[in-house]
């Protein structure tokens, strides 16, 4: 332990263990939860301020940039120790940020703030979970990640990459735990108050934090003279900010605008390019740079990087259940919130299959194939559930098989990306993880489904409505008794026939909903099966460390 921690960091020593324990898990729900937007009460937010959905995806994936903004600093700021301080600052810059986003309507504001907030929950966030190993188990994790304390050879890191399969999916799975619990609690405040309220209720959470930090920890100094933080790498965090949030635009903003139709996603496009050039000319050229590009040589690094696209992009495919419960089954947003918490059993059970499977030194492709054909699997009870009639309780079962699958992949994929790494890389891969797993890959596979959704269901609504008139017996009918019906209440003809043919629209645009997230699953079956069948083909070789290790290390 290092000399400068008190005994019972990060806390007083009148303090027990247990609940020293509870109040650092306490700390992770604020952390967890708060946000710049909230997708559970977007609905709410539409109709409250008058603004388009896109706006809300746009600002939660604005959120995630600036948590991959903040990964290079990452180990600088985690060796420094300093619990009581990360905690007060960062607690109460989210408490003000949050009232900030409860009370603008400016969506340059509510973005930025989120950016911000993402920066500051991603600190909070590392400086939290390095304390809890210290505190709850013993671990000294920060020697883990110090550059220098490497093993020194084959059955060394070997060891290592066999304790990270075992860790770190039981770190996902904490950190899923505590995400879903705070969707559901915000979907909570959201359908049963305003969605004001949501904010207000995790800047509760936050003072809450901000009194155990202020009661229970004491403060401790720098273990240095001089603070290791600088705003000399500033530029590069903005640069790399603009760079994301220009690619991010376009993914969201491009059905709306009509892709490169519109002036906006033109010069959206142009920015990214040249933010991108302007990113890596700083990174190339810098003595010390904020980004290390060499970690693209790594194999294991593009692996992961093609992996997670791939995942996240068929992971896309959730937005089809969401779809049918809400226009199939007219589920509201709590009832939505109520089926997403059964991701946790599908969490916890591709928890075990991975504790149990790891211990029988099965193989990376097979768990990775095995998390495919579960996704293609929830597909095909998309497939063949997807009708008029549907239930909502059976739409639990793609949920639990698709986590379950999600949990497979989510969690080894970071594990097989980073085995046999440089610690000198970690910062940087942490922040190509981040950006590529929660802003480049979603942000394509979600315009990709939206896209293809949308010209899709307005094919069947063109197809079915060619046989909705009056020589169809059971339409006209149907038309009729519609029309009549709203003359018995007082309506007059014309708004009586206008009202039977809304009808008539509302039940072609269901059913051409449905037709399309019929098809959208069976292409999804198709792309998880042909990732699957990839993963047992293709080479898995790891870093020969008596080749390269010197490379890795030139200019440490």
């Amino acid at each position: 332990m290092p000399e400068h921690l008190p005994k019972n960091f990060p806390f007083y020593n009148w303090v027990p263990k247990p609940l020293g324990i509870a109040f650092l898990v306490i700390l992770f729900i604020p952390i967890m939860t708060v946000s710049g937007a909230y997708t559970v009460n977007s609905s709410e937010m539409v109709g409250g301020l008058g603004i388009q959905s896109e706006h809300i995806a746009f600002i939660s994936f604005v959120t995630s940039i600036g948590m991959a903004a903040f990964s290079p600093f990452f180990y600088l700021l985690v060796s420094v120790r300093r619990q009581k301080m990360m905690s007060l600052v960062g607690f109460s810059l989210l408490a003000v940020q949050s009232y900030i986003c409860a009370n603008t309507d400016s969506l340059f504001i509510l973005a930025l703030n989120s950016l911000v907030m993402g920066f500051v929950r991603q600190t909070l966030l590392m400086c939290n979970l390095f304390t809890l190993i210290k505190y709850g188990f013993g671990i000294e994790a920060t020697r883990n990640v110090t550059p220098g304390n490497e093993p020194k050879d084959e059955a060394g890191w070997d060891a290592l990459d066999t304790e990270k399969k075992a860790s770190q999916p039981i770190i996902y799975f904490f950190f899923m735990l505590l995400g879903q619990i705070g969707t559901w609690i915000t979907a909570w405040f959201a359908y049963n108050y305003q969605w004001q309220m949501v904010y207000y209720a995790m800047l509760g959470a936050i003072l809450v934090a901000l009194l155990i930090t202020l009661l229970c920890m004491p403060y401790n100094p720098y273990p240095t003279k001089r603070s290791p933080l600088s705003f000399s790498k500033f530029g590069n965090v903005v640069v790399f900010c603009l760079m994301c949030c220009s690619f991010v635009y376009v993914t969201v903003y491009g059905k709306v605008y009509d892709w490169y139709d519109s002036p906006r996603i033109r010069w959206a496009t142009v920015i990214c390019v040249l933010s991108s050039l302007l990113f890596f000319y700083l990174e190339k050229t810098r003595r010390s740079p904020y980004f290390m590009l060499k970690a693209f040589k790594s194999r294991s690094i593009q692996g992961g990087i093609l992996l997670f696209i791939g995942l996240m992009i068929c992971n896309s495919s959730s937005m089809l259940v969401n779809i049918f419960v809400g226009v199939g089954m007219k589920a509201d947003q709590i009832q939505i919130a109520a089926l997403g918490n059964w991701v946790l059993l599908g969490y916890f059970i591709g928890l075990v299959i991975i504790l149990i499977l790891n211990n029988k030194g099965v193989h990376f492709k097979w768990f990775f194939a095995m998390g495919f054909m579960l996704i293609a699997a929830a597909s095909l009870f998309m497939y063949f559930e997807v009708q008029t009639a549907g239930m909502l309780e059976r739409m639990k079962w793609p949920v639990i098989i698709r986590a379950t699958g999600m949990m497979l992949l989510y969690s080894l994929i970071a594990v097989y990306a980073n085995q046999r790494m440089p610690y000198k890389l970690l910062s940087t891969w942490v922040c190509i993880m981040l950006t590529v797993r929660m802003v480049i890959a979603p942000g394509i596979g979600s315009a990709l489904y939206q896209t293809v959704f949308q010209y899709r269901q307005q094919y069947y609504v063109t197809r079915y409505a060619h046989d909705y008139d009056r020589t169809n017996l059971e339409t006209a009918s149907t038309y009729d008794m519609t029309a009549r019906g709203m003359q018995y209440q007082g309506k007059s003809e014309t708004e009586a026939q206008h009202m039977a043919a809304m009808s008539a629209k509302g039940k072609v645009q269901v059913q051409a909903t449905l037709s399309a997230i019929k098809e959208m699953s069976g292409w999804t079956i198709y792309a998880c099966m042909i990732l699957a069948g990839l993963m047992l083909v293709v080479p898995w070789p790891k870093r020969d460390i008596s080749k390269d290790t010197r490379e890795w290390y030139v200019g440490y």
